[in-house]
């Protein structure tokens, strides 16, 4: 008869708790990644890819360049890409970015813009709808209008691969 006093000890360690003051709610915190540069799934997918080809391909000389790791990290991260890009081909990617921008601060138009963040969230997550977007990326709200977001959100849905 199991208890309160027989609860099994857990298997693993507790997670520690974050260390800075990240949060991406309603007020992104990204403490000092606020200001880098942010990938979606599909580029970085995009960008191992090439990666994989330059170190496959021979120079000049014929000579093959220093060949990829193969370590569980970049397997798993490789793996991981594979599996989770919705954008395959380098064209696609590129049009998504292209989608996504214009939504982002600086760019112009009526609105206080969306970070780089969340462009790449709204690459990665692929929403249909506005309240979708708004409930997965709540930072979204009062930064960009329902139009324009739906806009971009149909724009990604028709380059989506579904294979």
């Amino acid at each position: 008869m199991a208890g309160p006093n027989n609860i099994p000890q857990p298997l693993s360690r507790r997670r520690p708790p974050p260390t800075g003051d990240e949060e991406a709610t309603t007020q992104l915190h990204l403490g000092e990644y606020t200001d880098v540069p942010c990938l979606s799934v599909s580029e970085a997918h995009a960008v191992l890819q090439k990666v994989i080809q330059a170190r496959t391909t021979p120079d000049q000389n014929g000579r093959l360049p220093p060949p990829m790791p193969n370590s569980d990290v970049f397997n798993n991260t490789k793996r991981y890409l594979d599996e989770f890009a919705r954008f395959r081909g380098e064209q696609a990617v590129q049009q998504v970015e292209s989608v996504s921008q214009k939504l982002v601060v600086g760019y112009g138009g009526g609105n206080d813009g969306i970070t780089g963040f969340e462009r790449a969230q709204l690459g990665t997550l692929c929403c249909d709808t506005v309240d979708e977007a708004r409930v997965l990326i709540p930072s979204l709200e009062k930064k960009v209008s329902d139009d324009e977001l739906q806009q971009v959100l149909d724009d990604i849905s028709k380059l989506r691969d579904f294979s």
